[in-house]
């Protein structure tokens, strides 16, 4: 089950100064990609303070966990939890220019067709425009959803799982338990899945309707994951919407992804169409969502930022593009362009926000 937790960037408390020092740190490093040092910040116009004040605010924006020196002599750069901080409180909109949005309309020239070409389309157009990687989902036409919920013991630590989709299929998993698991509890475990998720189509079924489930089983904490796996895998086997990358060796042009071992790591990640599905089910709500860093729970997207874009495709229902790039983003400019593209794409699609439904 791929999860993220958002660092709590806004129960961080800074100063004005602080505040000033940390955001011209971030923009320094997103442009360079070379740590930075407090002579760097100091030659700053705006700045008017002393490089040694700078070195000592530095300091307590390292002690606070918001930087760090990734060699001893070197200036800093921004952790997860700084990018967070600067993702929520210190990053100023991005306005695009007359010449971006005309060359932005130009590139949105579609052929009207189905969804899932014209999302590839835009796919193609999001990777050339910001070079990051784009995945996504266009909306499948298959709205099955989970009929049932059925666990039964099989012997003292074992029970069998037992889940009917609206098809009538029929999937089973054993679960084992490392204490004794009595028939009683199978049927309340039974009870709490059929509460929450019985009757909702796939889409319905999201990271935080799933987060009731675990939070409605707290004794049984040991089992959850494999019972969370095993729903997860149900879902997708429910789910015929189109999985897709494009530009995945855009990446390769970050000096972040230099390292061969690593960039290989992260490539045959992205090439895996679970592991993307299982990573764009971050989008569930109908709002774009900025994943930093260290609040992906998975070791080959610690080094990386997802920006999640949900759009509307009408009565096929909500689709998702998103960008991948390293975590030394340009926050900004992304969410910017990804939001506008969003948006008119939404007016191009069949059924969408301003399309017309197709017969």
């Amino acid at each position: 089950m791929f999860k993220s937790r958002v660092l709590r960037g806004e129960k961080v408390e800074l100063s004005e100064r602080k505040r000033k020092i940390l955001g011209a740190i971030i923009e320094s490093y997103i442009e360079t990609a070379e740590p930075v040092g407090s002579r760097t910040i100091a030659k700053l116009a705006d700045m008017n303070i002393s490089s040694a004040t700078i070195r000592n605010e530095m300091a307590d924006l390292e002690e606070m966990g918001l930087l760090v020196s990734p060699h001893a002599s070197a200036g800093r750069v921004p952790t997860s939890l700084g990018y967070r901080v600067y993702v929520d409180k210190l990053m100023t909109q991005y306005e695009m220019s007359n010449n971006e949005l005309s060359k932005i309309q130009s590139m949105m020239e579609l052929q009207i067709g189905n969804i899932d070409s014209m999302v590839q389309e835009i796919a193609n157009i999001y990777s050339k425009l910001t070079n990051y990687t784009v995945i996504g989902f266009s909306p499948g036409n298959n709205q099955g959803y989970i009929k049932n919920f059925h666990m039964v013991p099989v012997d003292e630590h074992t029970a069998l799982l037992i889940v009917v989709t609206d098809k009538n299929a029929v999937k089973n998993k054993k679960i084992s338990f490392d204490f004794e698991i009595s028939a009683e509890e199978c049927a309340k475990i039974s009870a709490m899945l059929n509460e929450k998720l019985v009757g909702l189509t796939t889409d319905k079924i999201n990271l935080s309707k799933i987060t009731e489930v675990q939070e409605g089983m707290q004794e049984h904490k040991n089992i959850l994951m494999s019972i969370l796996d095993f729903i997860n895998e149900c879902i997708e086997s429910l789910d015929d919407s189109e999985v897709f990358t494009k530009g995945v060796t855009n990446l390769l042009s970050f000096p972040e992804y230099s390292n061969v071992t690593k960039a290989k790591e992260l490539l045959e990640f992205l090439d895996n169409k679970n592991n993307i599905h299982k990573a764009i089910a971050l989008g569930e709500n109908k709002k774009v969502r900025i994943i930093i860093g260290d609040e992906n729970d998975v070791v080959e997207l610690k080094d990386c930022s997802i920006i999640l874009s949900p759009y509307n495709a009408g009565s096929k229902g909500y689709g998702i593009i998103g960008l991948v790039g390293p975590t030394r983003m340009n926050y900004s400019k992304a969410i910017s362009n990804i939001e506008f593209l969003t948006r008119q794409f939404e007016h191009l699609l069949p059924g969408g926000e301003g399309g017309e439904e197709s017969e």
